[in-house]
């Protein structure tokens, strides 16, 4: 849309730059973040977004979005997220569990019915039966390298309130990765 550059607010005219860029003839291209295809009648489809593919190590691409589904199935996970640096050649998961299913899952497990969630998330024990049970849940809707080697339970459930969710209940994938940076930089250790 057309700003008026008396007015313009320097946080958009900075997006403005890096969304549009000029090729070799000229013209100019806005980026938008979502990849399309041509279809046979000339129209353009939208069919994924580029900001939920990263490109592994080794080449594969990883669609975010599509890990945090088939997560979703876990009946332990209420909201995942899949993470993955270009560096490594697999995928980690953050994941904000349900909290009466796992202090179930735990108590069967051993751990003291007293235990907080905050403790339970990162008892060894239940991080390691959450890692085996999404893993189950992701077999069959995903290949090996899509599938998170290590996840870590997230003890603060993300929200709106939190600024870790939008208004739509979707994740604010850079705050959420910025708030659990150290947990990552743990998974790929």
């Amino acid at each position: 849309y057309l700003i008026d550059p008396a007015n313009a607010d320097p946080e958009i005219e900075r997006k403005n730059v890096e969304e549009f860029t000029t090729d070799a003839k000229g013209r100019r291209w806005f980026h938008t973040g979502d990849i399309g295809q041509v279809t046979p009648n000339g129209a353009l489809q939208i069919i994924d977004r580029k900001k939920d593919l990263v490109k592994l190590q080794q080449g594969e691409y990883v669609a975010l979005s599509k890990v945090e589904s088939a997560l979703k199935s876990c009946p332990l996970v209420e909201l995942p997220l899949c993470y993955a640096r270009s560096t490594e050649s697999y995928c980690v998961a953050l994941v904000c569990p349900h909290a009466k299913p796992l202090k179930e899952l735990a108590v069967s497990l051993g751990v003291s019915p007293d235990a907080t969630h905050a403790e339970l998330c990162v008892d060894k024990r239940v991080v390691a039966e959450v890692s085996k049970q999404c893993a189950a849940a992701c077999k069959g809707k995903l290949v090996g390298f899509e599938i998170p080697k290590k996840l870590a339970l997230v003890a603060e459930t993300w929200t709106p309130e939190n600024d870790l969710l939008t208004a739509a209940m979707k994740l604010k994938r850079v705050p959420i990765v910025a708030k659990h940076k150290e947990v990552l930089d743990e998974l790929y250790s």
